[in-house]
């Protein structure tokens, strides 16, 4: 209830975007469970998760500070009181005309080498979730212990089909990785929808902005830290812009934005969970989850504990 009147500062009805669809489901606080039980009672699909997910992505995602001189100007950076602006995404799993219906500028494109990003062995959010749909309706069964859960991953992490650049904005060849990491390819196999690359401190250093995705804020006091290099994750958890996230913990990358952000973060045992794909790995990174509460940090009571669905 706390977390709830907190929020509400912060939290307004966002505006009806791309879909028109009534919003019947309150994606606001919902957890895995809540989201799989309206599934299997044919409430609620894959596809309208997502939406709903890209509705407040619209509403909050913007800029949260004035930047006079723009994201890689070294000119003074001053916070907006009140800001209702995040910042958390850096980069949408959308094709280029869905990102564009949508309204999401050209920087948002979830890669910057492949403008025309038509192979069909990469579907972005949309097209995964529509996938999940058409499984649900043949089969009556949830493809996996993930199903319709919405996710956005630290950009430290290597994804086949969204730009992977630790957050620098660099004239890349192909910003583009060859495949997954390990853990990464694993949520996808459990069903897990990635839909962003959360924003994060540069190369994972304990900051609040990178040079390409810029600042960003916490969602209870844009004024404020979300916390270290995973505070992307954190914020777009808090506000509901995702289910979870993941983060990387080398100091306090995870339990920082947990707290900071009043959700909940695990940071496993350094064996338990594979680091293949991960951008800057050290002697004591470690990768784990930010969600809302303890059951979804668990990714349910339904399926393995995360550090076992992970590893």
């Amino acid at each position: 209830m706390l977390r709830q009147l907190a929020l509400a500062s912060f939290i307004v009805l966002a505006p009806s975007l791309a879909s028109t669809q009534p919003a019947k489901f309150q994606i606001e606080e919902a957890t895995i469970e809540d989201i799989q039980a309206a599934i299997l009672k044919r409430e609620l699909t894959s596809t309208r998760v997502v939406q709903l997910y890209l509705n407040r992505i619209k509403a909050y995602n913007g800029t949260c500070v004035r930047m006079p001189d723009g994201v890689l100007g070294a000119g003074p950076i001053t916070p907006i009181k009140n800001a209702r602006q995040l910042n958390a995404l850096m980069t949408l799993n959308l094709r280029p005309t869905t990102r564009a219906k949508w309204g999401f500028d050209a920087r948002k494109a979830r890669s910057l080498t492949d403008s025309a990003d038509q192979d069909p062995a990469m579907p972005d959010a949309l097209e995964v979730a529509a996938r999940q749909d058409a499984h649900f309706a043949s089969t009556g069964q949830l493809i996996g212990p993930l199903h319709g859960v919405v996710i956005s991953i630290k950009d430290q992490y290597d994804t086949f089909d969204m730009r992977t650049t630790a957050g620098m904005d660099a004239a890349f060849a192909n910003d583009r990785p060859p495949r997954d990491a390990t853990f990464v390819k694993r949520l996808r196999d459990a069903g897990a929808i990635l839909i962003a690359k959360a924003n994060l401190g540069e190369m994972g250093t304990p900051n609040s902005r990178s040079s390409f995705g810029g600042p960003f804020c916490n969602p209870y006091d844009t004024e404020r830290s979300p916390g270290t290099s995973s505070g992307g994750s954190g914020a777009s958890v808090a506000a509901n812009l995702v289910t979870c996230s993941i983060g990387e913990e080398t100091g306090g990358s995870i339990h920082h934005p947990a707290k900071n952000n009043s959700i909940v973060g695990l940071a496993p045992t350094q064996e338990l969970v594979s680091r293949d794909g991960m951008i800057g790995a050290a002697l004591n990174t470690r990768v784990g989850p930010l969600c809302r509460t303890v059951n979804d940090a668990e990714c349910s009571r339904s399926s393995p504990a995360t550090i076992r669905r992970m590893s």
